[in-house]
């Protein structure tokens, strides 16, 4: 890249900095997400105080250095970056390496997507995590699934024989009931609704076993939409499409997979009372991983809830049973996929990873 080309960029990046970042504002939170911005050449421009303690450097050192100072030289590539190599005009997550100042080595997942200004990329946002903290997290979060699972298990052997006979004996009662339907029509329906429940909580206890076929993606995608276009067009939510794919297929059981995605797009449209966009996007990653990501204009979700939103029971929700985002998870991880949160104060973005087969 010429050196002119350069100082352009490096001067549109200060002036998203300046209105931006600099302001109080940020696509990510500055007290949770240790993360940093560089500019085109791979030079830290901005580090948040989280990542100052991470790589444990002060924020004027850390402005001092470019990638090259921070990650080892094998994961980088010959003009000492990653992003652009990795594909800078989307989402990309991988895990790398990085030399700490006391001579260790510290595994890191590192997340980078491109900053655009006036239509072109100027820098990228970094995010790093400990490896060995995530590996922690999802130790915890297993147990946390496996007392859930012994707990679903018991609760919906106690409860589906009693709900079996009193949904048998109210049928009977109907047949010679002559007066207003109205209440047992809502005892009915809400007899319905634990039988849901009931179905999701079996999910977690013993997840049923999965009919693996190839699937094209972008078809079962349209599928799906044309599944929620009804609740699409009674929100006042305008879809936009952006499929970069054909005929790739994944393996997978097909019914469990729109569950899925149904789930997203649903949990996107009520983060949008009073309408908007939602974006669907399909691409395919240098991992040979299908990557579906679903976007809305809702508020966003906090990071706290973030942390917790795979836990079964929990729920923000009036009427919700806290089981359609772990249990949607658990079929991701069981069609050895991966599932991503990004999210503030413009909107959530899911990201949900599939590996392609041939």
């Amino acid at each position: 890249m010429e050196k002119d080309e350069i100082k352009r960029l490096n001067f549109l990046l200060q002036i998203y900095l300046d209105v931006n970042v600099d302001k109080d504002f940020s696509v990510l939170s500055k007290n949770e997400d240790p993360f940093f911005i560089i500019n085109t050449v791979g030079q830290l421009v901005y580090v948040n105080d989280v990542c100052e303690t991470l790589l444990a450097s002060t924020i004027p050192e850390l402005l001092q250095m470019r990638l090259s100072n921070i990650f080892i030289s094998t994961c980088l590539n010959e003009t000492q970056t990653f992003f652009f190599e990795k594909g800078h005009e989307k989402l990309t997550n991988f895990d790398s390496k990085i030399s700490m100042k006391n001579g260790t080595v510290m595994d890191v997942n590192v997340t980078t997507f491109p900053i655009l200004f006036n239509k072109e990329v100027v820098g990228s946002y970094v995010v790093l995590k400990d490896i060995t903290l995530i590996k922690m997290e999802r130790e915890l979060l297993s147990e946390k699934q496996a007392v859930a699972a012994e707990l679903a298990a018991g609760i919906a052997h106690e409860i589906r024989n009693p709900i079996t006979a009193i949904k048998g004996f109210l049928q009977l009662m109907l047949g010679e009931y002559k007066g207003e339907p109205m209440y047992f029509n809502i005892v009915e329906s809400e007899i319905a609704r634990i039988e849901v429940i009931l179905k999701e909580l079996m999910v977690l206890a013993k997840p049923i076993k999965k009919r693996d076929e190839k699937l094209r993606i972008r078809l079962l995608l349209d599928q799906v939409l044309t599944l929620m276009e009804s609740q699409v067009l009674l929100n006042s939510i305008q879809v936009e499409k952006r499929f970069y794919l054909s005929e790739e297929t994944i393996l997978g059981d097909e019914n469990q997979l729109k569950q899925v995605f149904i789930n997203y797009i649903k949990n996107a449209i009520e983060a949008m009372p009073d309408g908007g966009k939602l974006l669907i996007e399909g691409s395919i990653s240098a991992e040979d991983q299908v990557q579906i990501r679903i976007i809305d204009q809702g508020c966003g979700i906090p990071a706290e809830m973030i942390n917790r939103i795979h836990e079964p029971f929990y729920t923000t929700k009036e009427q919700g049973t806290g089981l359609g985002m772990p249990v949607s998870y658990q079929i991701i991880k069981e069609h050895k996929g991966d599932m991503n949160i990004i999210s503030n104060l413009d909107g959530t973005c899911i990201e949900v990873s599939l590996p392609i087969v041939y």
